[in-house]
């Protein structure tokens, strides 16, 4: 896993050392546009009608003179060209620049690369969001399954070489035998690797008690292993499995349905038809409506009995009230008549 690391850290590192610049990127659109409209093999310098070789003050007075020859003004009703003119203008600009002259000049000797970069590619493509997408995808499963591969090289390298040394140092004996094999070949020291050799077969055993076939540990890659297909998987197993727990909670409740309408039925004995029963639920809430009743029958009785209590008294005290009353008037009254 490590060697494959690295090789794709190299290759990332050598495809971003050898990335074009827009310099680059816009000297391949002027020669893919000259080519198309002034013919195949047209460079900037046959285009400004001047040497390879020729210096900055040749160059501007070619284009001076070749600016005359394909200005619009003068060549009115001819087709594309505004385009040539204004291409003319930046070709002219690029080769009295000797910075980008020389970026265009090695391109001029050696010629343009047919793949110009992602970046030149996309900008010219423009793809949809779902090609990229699906680019994406394609290309990242084909560099795990590269990964994949590598890896399978090297683990079928390490299973020859423990198989082997396993069957060497167990060479002679009958049955099962464990043996020690060096980790690294050649060593005499150091860490070693147990293993049990039954006949021909070479197993791994583990803390468990079980043992694997050390051939098991380099599987073939497959793109069934990739991570698209993986993913799938997993998101499809973990769905089905919703899915599955939802229909057995549906069961529960149904089950649950039949036993309570089971339960809601009583044989008398000598009787050949079962007869309605009370659930568990339903005496519970008979009990509570009658804890309910005699509360609410005991609060109107207490309430009552008060009611009839503070009648009873009133009318005496009114009447002791009264008689006090009328025997000072007739006091009052005796004592006028004396």
């Amino acid at each position: 896993m490590r060697l494959s690391l690295y090789a794709l850290v190299a290759l990332v590192c050598a495809l971003t050392a050898f990335a074009f610049d827009n310099l680059d990127h816009e000297i391949f659109d002027l020669v893919a546009a000259l080519e198309t409209s002034e013919g195949k093999g047209t460079t900037f310098y046959s285009f400004l009608a001047v040497e390879p070789s020729a210096t900055s003050t040749q160059i501007s007075k070619a284009y001076r003179k070749r600016s005359l020859e394909l200005h619009p003004d003068k060549n009115p009703g001819v087709a594309n060209i505004h385009d040539r003119f204004a291409r003319l203008g930046v070709v002219a600009q690029i080769l009295r620049d000797s910075t980008k002259r020389e970026r265009y000049n090695f391109y001029y000797k050696n010629g343009v690369p047919t793949w110009k970069g992602l970046g030149y590619a996309y900008s010219r493509w423009r793809p949809g969001l779902g090609f990229v997408f699906v680019f994406l995808v394609l290309l990242t499963s084909g560099l795990h399954y590269v990964v994949m591969r590598m890896n399978h090289a090297r683990d079928t390298r390490r299973v020859i070489y423990f198989t082997e040394a396993a069957r060497k140092a167990a060479s002679g004996a009958k049955g099962r035998r464990k043996v020690r094999v060096p980790m690294v070949e050649g060593s005499t020291g150091g860490e070693s690797l147990e293993l049990v050799v039954d006949g021909d077969t070479v197993l791994l055993p583990h803390a468990d008690g079980t043992s694997t076939p050390l051939s098991a540990i380099a599987p073939e890659p497959s793109l069934s292993k990739t991570w698209p297909a993986q993913l799938t998987r997993g998101v499809w197993t973990k769905l089905s499995k919703k899915q599955s727990q939802e229909g057995g909670e549906d069961e529960v409740e149904l089950e649950e349905e039949e036993v309570d309408e089971i339960e809601g039925y009583d044989v008398q004995e000598g009787s050949p038809t079962p007869g309605p029963r009370k659930s568990r639920a339903a005496e519970l809430r008979a009990q509570r409506l009658k804890k309910d009743s005699s509360a609410t029958s005991t609060t109107e009785n207490t309430e009552g009995e008060e009611d009839s209590a503070s009648g009873a008294s009133g009318p005496e005290t009114r009447r002791k009230k009264g008689a006090g009353k009328a025997a000072g008037a007739r006091r009052r009254k005796m004592g006028m008549k004396k």
